[in-house]
């Protein structure tokens, strides 16, 4: 969500929004800040009616660039504290994705996501929630948050349930804690994907088993380097990622609070990076593969990077 959506929905409930938020950007300059900051804009979403509002015009933009796919990453919990039930969620955000790809021909789908700093009970009933949904649009189910907080042993049962539904399984891990901890957290909660794992770099013998594995990587630049994970001086880690075969992809984190684009990451990625064509084309490839949608609309989109000038 925008800063000036933000806004405009704090005055239409009549709310308060932080000194930190302005038309100019979110201001944090940490990671705690900046999880703070994200709990306290999430207040001002009072209405289904504002989640779909709010998926539209993201999907809107990122199509205008460009983009054909797009995975929402939502965690249910901030909206239920502020009066709107689970499935009018994600009936509002499928109604954006399928006025979306009427209008504008790009695809989306849903990823529930618990919060690893409110604990495992939680997960287990985000879970049961994302498992009971019912909706074509919901296809996977992950972990975000702070991964300082809670082993994350604390989130197995969430994790099997979600599994036993079917959903594709990812979580952040790897940003502030060690090589060893992506691994555990692959083996642990049973994961297709991580969310950063930045901190496999380091680790040879992590990557070269991630990678016979197939985990893929959300690579997320811009996140990185605002909050610190990275130093924008240094070469970023998912260049020797990239080099040991990592299956690596550029994704957003929180796209609004990074000022931060599928386009935009990708074209980080080149500059930074020094990515080649090829180096693209199986970047692209590698997020298709990574993706959860059903296969028929990883053909579509496999069908529409062939034709790419790449």
């Amino acid at each position: 969500m925008l800063p000036c959506d933000a806004e405009r929905l704090a005055q239409r409930h009549g709310l308060q929004l932080p000194k930190s938020t302005s038309h100019a950007g979110y201001v944090f300059s940490n990671f705690d800040e900046f999880l703070a900051l994200y709990d306290r804009v999430g207040h001002v979403i009072r209405e289904a009616e504002d989640l779909r509002e709010i998926a539209y015009r993201y999907l809107s933009t990122v199509s205008e660039e460009g983009t054909v796919y797009v995975e929402f990453m939502i965690s249910p919990g901030h909206s239920i504290v502020n009066g709107i039930p689970f499935l009018s969620q994600i009936s509002a955000i499928s109604d954006a994705i399928e006025q979306a790809k009427d209008e504008l021909g790009i695809l989306s789908c849903i990823v529930i996501t618990c919060v690893r700093h409110r604990g495992g009970d939680e997960a287990v009933d985000v879970a049961e929630m994302a498992a009971s949904a019912r909706s074509r649009h919901v296809r996977g189910f992950g972990l975000t948050g702070n991964e300082r907080a809670f082993r994350v042993q604390e989130f197995q049962g969430a994790f099997r349930i979600a599994e036993a539904a079917g959903l594709g399984l990812t979580a952040h891990t790897g940003e502030w804690l060690d090589g060893p901890s992506v691994l555990e957290a692959v083996d642990t909660l049973r994961l297709q994907r991580v969310g950063h794992g930045i901190s496999v770099y380091r680790h040879h013998n992590i990557m070269s088993e991630l990678s016979e594995r197939g985990i893929g990587f959300e690579i997320c630049l811009s996140s990185n380097f605002s909050l610190g994970a990275c130093d924008v001086s240094d070469a970023h880690p998912a260049l020797t990622m990239m080099e040991n075969n990592c299956l690596v992809s550029f994704c957003t984190d929180d796209p609004a609070y990074f000022n931060a684009t599928p386009a935009s990451e990708l074209r980080l990625a080149v500059r930074c990076l020094g990515l080649l064509d090829k180096d693209i084309k199986q970047v692209l490839n590698n997020s298709v593969d990574m993706a959860f949608c059903p296969e028929n609309v990883k053909d579509l989109l496999r069908s529409e990077f062939r034709s790419l000038p790449l």
